[in-house]
């Protein structure tokens, strides 16, 4: 081999090994360098698009026509403030009809109350003078049988008398009408005694005999009288239950003309308002569409992404149209719909990824509008 061949040979060995060298630099570059390609991208980056909810409002259960419209399109507004007010006046009307039933009501009841109370204190008045007459009368019927008895002995004695003519006929006549009359007012004491003591037991009878006091006994026209006062308290408890369903209904009343504001639920803006002040508004029917300020962005990962994001967990967004992070908690992770699932075909069957739909709320930030793009780098997260 000649000096220029040696020298040509060199050359392409030093060519092929620097080739070689940077082929090995090349590939290990590829391997371990940070790959930009649209699919690698794609699994680390998650871009979502920032949604608020919305609230439809609407009159629970109440209708009419419309008398007061302060809010316009895009206004802002605050829990509790007032949307809309429907015309209260026959609800006015029924709430002061209502509120003079109760009074009449409630008078009713003071009335029957002063009665059963009077009732009371005339029975046990009643029962207390009962007792006190039936002593009374027992105490006559001692008398009258006593009587009766020393009339007795002078029949007997004028009988033995007139037979010897010690007596005339006149005396022994008024000693047989004495004793008549004795009997007869025995007979008459009896007759008021047992009138007096109808209800009454034996025990508490012989006791009034042995005694001759009646504290505590039972008598029918007593125990006739509390009966009647017992009815009269079911009387009194069907007004006060009366009384109570009016009041449920006076405050069903209330309820219902505090619905007729429309009140916003929520801190929002206004989208849409359905009415003009004048029109007519069916109960249930939605009057005002609200943009809420509770805003989210959903972002799709594959299966060994998805727990990654648990419920309550915090996330770092960018937002690249104003350049700055937010922060966001996912509320949750689930399986999204089949259309979002990635399908692909091997050579020996077919092997399905299924996507995972994370949503997650941020917080309000100057300048997030509605619509913005959002994106989480998932590596980053990870």
């Amino acid at each position: 081999m000649d000096q220029k061949q040696a020298l040509t040979l060199r050359t392409m060995l030093r060519t092929v090994a620097i080739f070689a060298v940077l082929l090995l630099v090349s590939c290990a570059l590829i391997y371990f360098g940070t790959r930009s390609d649209a699919s690698t991208v794609a699994k680390s980056l998650k871009a979502g698009v920032l949604t608020a909810d919305e609230v439809n409002t609407a009159f629970q259960n109440v209708g009419g026509r419309l008398i007061r419209r302060d809010i316009q399109e895009s206004q802002h507004v605050k829990k509790g403030d007032v949307l809309m007010e429907l015309d209260p006046t026959d609800t006015d009307i029924a709430i002061r009809r209502l509120e003079a039933v109760i009074a009449s009501q409630k008078a009713s009841i003071r009335l029957e109350e002063e009665g059963i109370r009077i009732a009371v204190q005339n029975t046990d008045l009643t029962e207390q003078s009962s007792w006190r007459q039936i002593e009374q009368i027992s105490a006559g019927l001692d008398a009258a049988r006593a009587g009766l008895r020393l009339a007795e002995a002078e029949y007997r004695r004028a009988n033995g008398l007139v037979k010897t003519g010690s007596v005339s006929k006149s005396v022994f006549d008024s000693t047989v009408s004495g004793l008549t009359q004795a009997r007869s007012a025995v007979t008459q004491s009896e007759r008021q005694l047992n009138a007096a003591v109808i209800g009454a037991t034996k025990a508490e009878l012989a006791r009034l005999a042995n005694t001759g006091s009646a504290e505590g006994m039972t008598l029918t026209a007593v125990k006739n009288a509390r009966d009647e006062i017992a009815n009269r308290q079911n009387t009194l408890a069907a007004l006060r239950a009366g009384l109570a369903q009016s009041e449920a209904d006076l405050d069903q009343l209330r309820v219902t003309k505090g619905r007729l504001t429309l009140h916003a639920p929520e801190d929002g803006t206004i989208l849409k308002i359905l009415y003009e002040n004048g029109e007519m508004i069916a109960a249930g029917a939605p009057a005002v569409l609200i943009e809420t300020d509770r805003r989210y962005f959903d972002i799709y990962v594959n299966e060994t992404q998805a727990p990654r994001y648990p419920a309550g967990s915090i996330v770092t967004a960018d937002v690249p149209a104003l350049g700055v992070k937010v922060q966001g908690k996912v509320r949750f992770t689930t399986a999204a719909p089949s259309f979002a699932d990635l399908r692909m075909t091997r050579e020996h069957g077919q092997a399905d990824l299924t996507a995972y739909k994370v949503r997650i709320y941020v917080e309000p930030a100057a300048g997030l509008l509605t619509g913005m793009t959002l994106e989480v780098n998932d590596a980053q997260h990870h």
